[in-house]
């Protein structure tokens, strides 16, 4: 199952527009050699770094977004660790949407408009809703119990 991951890396600040091209083009080769896909990339450009790494004061950052199997990122990550040009990484996942959320969400704008007493039944269970005499409604807590 691919998952939706982003890379942020940072390539030496000395390569020139070529270079740094050639740079991204191996880390997008790498990405589709472990069975992934590419989705996105954005070349930040050159920037100050926040502290000295490795004797370098600025590099190049580039951010990629792509798919791949969870048990294949440990594995880019060694191979980026060697590498030359790409001085730091961090490879990061990105949160899934759950389909659960957003029904979630439909279900309590259109239910703000439905019938008072519902407890919510939904449409897969296939179950009709249940109503309390209007004396006796019982509170969320309740329910949960």
């Amino acid at each position: 199952m691919l998952r939706d991951y982003e890379i942020l890396y940072i390539v030496r600040p000395e390569l020139d527009d070529e270079q740094l091209q050639l740079a991204v083009a191996s880390v997008d080769k790498l990405i589709d050699n472990l069975g992934g896909t590419r989705q996105k990339t954005d070349i930040w450009g050159r920037r100050r770094l926040a502290y000295e790494v490795k004797h370098l004061r600025e590099g190049q950052y580039v951010l990629t977004d792509f798919q791949l199997e969870p048990a294949r990122v440990p594995e880019m990550e060694a191979t980026l660790k060697i590498s030359d040009t790409v001085f730091r990484h961090l490879i990061v996942r990105k949160p899934e949407i759950k389909r659960a959320a957003k029904g979630a969400t439909q279900e309590a704008q259109t239910g703000a408009a439905g019938a008072a007493g519902a407890t919510g039944a939904t449409a897969e269970t296939g179950l009709e809703p249940e109503l309390e005499p209007a004396g006796t409604a019982a509170t969320e807590e309740e329910h949960k119990e």
